[in-house]
């Protein structure tokens, strides 16, 4: 589920807590940079589940118009297109997801007002109002109208997006952004062929690589900060210190432990991976300056032998 830059944006955000605080306490940090994580995957889990949830609802309203007084004969004859989505019955019925659920304890009975309020927000939008304008159903529109509803609906409910940051201080809006995309990438996976068998994305893509990447990336930038920063401090010294921002300073940290540490990593890719990682966190220049930076240090690093990669072709940047 989470890819190798996403490893480096959660390992760099508890870095740059890890740098900020005063306590300096490396275990506690690695325990929550790896809760972070968790916390991430709870939230995939539980997005999964809001299906269920909107259907039952629905059912009820249903249920619950056919009692008035005068019902209308659409009251007595509802669209069922909605409770009876292909998808939302796979999501349903999947025993990989459902024993995420019930092992990790996670359910939206606490939050029925807000599920219901997300309903009455479903139902004025285009998405639904154009999926039930007709009777007539297919696997393929059913698709399209949950992958419209995590994709569209989600992100313009700011009800939602505010409560779930409120539920978890590890749930702001680049990871519900993130997640809500591992979402998708889930529901684009079935087909007709699909069943409750189906598996859902797990946290990691390889346990052990990825647990020790995030680990290693974490305590060796800690462990090697005065190497780091004696490196970087000879490539800036026409730069005013003070001036220049954290990020930019803690990325380039990041990049230099692993150029030297991660052996089978290409410089190209570490290069371009931090470089991206100062467009998105850091000021418009940063780009240019990180890699105007870490460009010096590699020539460096490969002239005085200490850059060293195994494998044909990791050393070119």
């Amino acid at each position: 589920m989470i890819s190798r830059r996403y490893l480096r944006v959660k390992t760099f955000q508890a870095l740059y807590a890890y740098f900020q605080s005063e306590e300096r306490n490396v275990k506690k940090a690695e325990n929550e940079l790896f809760l972070s994580l968790e916390r991430m995957y709870d939230l995939y889990i539980f997005f999964l589940a809001l299906g269920k949830e909107l259907v039952h609802q629905s059912e009820l309203k249903i249920e619950e118009v056919k009692t008035k007084r005068l019902p209308t004969e659409n009251d007595l004859n509802p669209n069922l297109k909605f409770v009876n989505n292909a998808i939302f019955k796979l999501l349903a019925e999947n025993t990989a997801l459902n024993a995420q659920l019930k092992e990790k304890k996670i359910s939206w009975s606490a939050d029925q007002e807000l599920v219901s309020k997300f309903l009455v927000f479903l139902r004025q939008h285009e998405v639904y109002t154009t999926y039930l304008a007709t009777r007539e159903t297919s696997f393929e529109e059913d698709q399209k109208l949950v992958v419209d509803i995590y994709k569209k609906v989600i992100p313009e409910f700011d009800s939602m997006l505010a409560e779930l940051q409120d539920k978890s201080i590890f749930w702001g809006f680049d990871e519900i952004d993130f997640v809500l995309s591992m979402v998708l990438k889930t529901i684009k996976k079935f087909s007709k062929k699909s069943n409750g068998f189906d598996p859902i994305l797990s946290l990691y893509t390889d346990y052990d690589e990825d647990v020790k990447m995030v680990k290693d990336l974490f305590r060796k930038t800690i462990s090697n900060d005065d190497y780091n920063s004696e490196k970087i401090s000879k490539k800036t010294q026409n730069w005013d210190v003070e001036r220049i921002a954290l990020v930019d300073i803690i990325l380039m940290k990041m990049a230099l432990t692993e150029l030297l540490h991660f052996k089978s990593v290409p410089v190209k890719v570490t290069l371009n991976e931090y470089i991206e990682l100062a467009k998105w966190f850091s000021s418009p220049n940063s780009k240019i300056f990180v890699n105007g930076i870490l460009d010096k240090l590699v020539l460096e690093l490969v002239e005085s032998g200490e850059l060293k990669k195994i494998g044909r072709g990791l050393l070119d940047a």
